[in-house]
């Protein structure tokens, strides 16, 4: 439990008991913490409160738990859908696998022997990666001309950063740096559209990605000792598992659509007509989906900034099982990095395994964006002809069998933050800041973490701030 006592939170709760039985009558349920959101930050926040003797009720909209940490049981070697990417330095994320006594695999369905199986499929040609240093396609000269499009961003933005450890990033004296990639880079526009641009991992492109953000990224990425790890069966069983230790204090189907508070509490109401009560609110909604929801009375105007214009990426992931392994028949790796609107092709090796059980397309950027406005049976039929066309050896060879799209998610809005320049220094400290008696959290809020670990780091301070108040 992280800064809050049993009885502190119990004296409060006796507090919130008598309110409910006089100011709010009309509410459906009640308890002394509602939480919106049943993703790691809100799970991790109810759990911290219940086992401090808080009662506690968590909202979620969707019929599921875990956020945008989803695997898709249904499908050969349960690939990931959301929440890819484990280490071993997320020690929050460990703790909870070993609390609830779910095996960590040193694994990655993407990789195989600690190295990605990908050469590069651009305007037509096909390019192994001992291929690439001096090839006509290839901008650079240097030392940047030895490494495959996918490694240019990490080479790039590893150099000269000034930031003395991993929270400095939300420090003003480090604001200067709060300018696009291309002003810090001042690389030629080939030169970006090939690190930043064809399969972005921010944004669309280095335009619209800001140098303080990559900083603190390749910070904590730099972090001594980090292994790729993978859950045993899913990552979703560790989200799966902390609903379930919650019990029927989860509620599914419980969108937010109105959140009003005063000095004693908030009350939540809910798309299906639904009231809930509660001394406090721990909101870990991410502002994409925040936006839709009234918040009475309206957070302070920089925070409201915050919320309504921090983007989210733009991910789009289809699968195919491959039925025949027609990577044999042309020679060629059986991944890609091509600048189609397939994106990056990944073979995935399911449970650990060597055999390759799935395809996955991962498409972000611009290519995401006009996948986004299609239907969703015309952008499968797309990005299986473009695999086909920069691979013709797949053509016949691959059956769609899931299609997944983070930024039409109505409750994600895209797969992660990613900070646009200026804005860190703008509004990053208000996002996150208590309003009264909400408090807000998930991944966009951490200083020291990012993804799945800031999530639950999140939490913690969330929970922090609401026994501040009891």
């Amino acid at each position: 439990m992280v800064g809050l006592s049993r009885r502190g939170f119990l004296k409060a709760s006796g507090a919130t008991a008598l309110l409910l039985n006089t100011s709010h009558a009309r509410a459906n349920e009640a308890a002394d913490v509602i939480v919106l959101g049943a993703g790691l930050a809100g799970l991790h926040a109810a759990l911290q409160l219940a086992d401090a003797g808080a009662s506690v009720i968590v909202l979620e909209a969707k019929e599921r738990a875990g956020g945008r940490v989803q695997t898709l049981f249904d499908l050969p070697g349960i690939p990931e859908a959301g929440g890819t990417q484990l280490s071993s330095n997320y020690r929050r994320f460990v703790g909870l696998a070993e609390r609830f006594e779910i095996p960590l695999m040193e694994d990655s369905p993407m990789q195989r022997d600690g190295a990605p199986e990908l050469y590069v499929a651009m305007r037509g040609q096909s390019v192994l990666p001992d291929q690439w240093a001096g090839h006509p396609l290839n901008p650079f000269d240097g030392p940047l001309a030895n490494l495959p499009p996918w490694a240019l961003p990490f080479a790039a933005m590893g150099r000269d950063n000034p930031l003395p450890e991993i929270a400095s990033w939300r420090d003003p004296d480090f604001a200067e740096w709060d300018k696009p990639v291309s002003e810090h880079l001042g690389w030629t526009s080939e030169q970006l559209r090939l690190g930043f641009g064809i399969n972005p991992g921010y944004g669309a492109s280095a335009y619209s990605q800001s140098t303080l953000m990559w900083f603190q990224i390749m910070k904590a990425i730099a972090a001594p000792g980090g292994r790729l790890l993978t859950v045993d069966g899913g990552n979703q069983r560790v989200p799966n598992a902390m609903a379930a230790a919650l019990g029927d204090r989860v509620r599914y189907g419980r969108a937010a659509r109105h959140i009003e508070s005063d000095a004693d509490g908030v009350v939540v109401r809910t798309m299906d007509g639904s009231t809930y009560r509660g001394r406090d609110c721990v909101i870990t909604l991410p502002t994409s989906a925040l936006r839709t929801v009234d918040i009475d009375p309206a957070p302070p105007r920089l925070q409201q900034r915050g919320i309504r214009s921090l983007p989210y990426n733009r991910v789009v992931r289809a699968y195919f099982v491959p039925e025949r392994r027609y990577w044999e028949e042309d020679g060629l790796p059986p991944s890609i990095w091509s600048d189609s609107y397939a994106g990056r092709i990944f073979a995935l090796r399911g449970g650990g395994g060597t055999e390759i059980t799935m395809m996955q397309s991962f498409i972000t950027g611009r290519a995401a964006e006009l996948l986004d406005r299609m239907p969703q049976s015309d952008a499968m039929a797309l990005i299986q002809a473009e695999i086909e066309h920069v691979r013709p050896a797949a053509r016949g060879a691959l059956r769609p069998v899931a299609y997944v799209s983070w930024g039409n998610d109505p409750y994600a809005g895209g797969a992660y933050a990613c900070w646009a320049p200026g804005q860190i220094s703008a509004f990053a400290d208000a996002v996150s800041q208590p309003h009264g008696r909400l408090t807000f959290a998930g991944e966009h809020t951490a200083v020291r973490a990012r993804g799945i670990e800031g999530a639950l780091e999140s939490a913690e301070r969330a929970v922090r701030e609401v026994s501040a108040r009891n």
